[in-house]
């Protein structure tokens, strides 16, 4: 596994702690909670998600409720919703990394800790997000 997707396992990690526990930054960006040694790099490229992910919370969490059908946000299962969260930070803010990389390794990340059938919504809506974002006349 290589680091980029460390680091995303890592971010996605700490966004679900912040949501279910309210976590101080302070304390997720310390990474004494994970169970791997990690390098710097795969820690400073988990900061620079979590961080972003935070401070465009509302815009991302819009993007997400926009593309909803049938289904109400404080629903989302929250495995989904911050994997859904830092994948939407890295399509809307993070155009150097192709849009297919970044769904392929949320849908893989949600495969890996998702409930079964977590990876086709998570697709779904990204791939609905990335058409806005890409898409869009400028």
């Amino acid at each position: 596994m290589g680091n980029r997707r460390k680091a995303r396992i890592l971010a996605f990690q700490a966004l679900y702690s912040w949501d279910i526990s309210s976590s101080e930054l302070e304390d997720l960006f310390r990474y004494d909670w994970a169970k791997d040694d990690l390098s710097d790099d795969i820690k400073i490229f988990a900061s620079f998600l979590i961080k972003g992910t935070i401070e465009n919370l509302t815009e991302i969490d819009q993007l997400i409720k926009d593309s909803l059908r049938n289904w109400d946000f404080d629903r989302l299962e929250k495995v989904s919703l911050a994997i859904l969260r830092m994948s939407i930070y890295a399509l809307s803010f993070q155009k150097d990394i192709p849009p297919k990389v970044v769904i392929d390794e949320a849908v893989e990340i949600t495969k890996e800790f998702g409930t079964d059938d977590s990876y086709r919504f998570v697709n779904g809506i990204l791939d609905n997000i990335k058409k806005k974002i890409y898409e869009q006349p400028s």
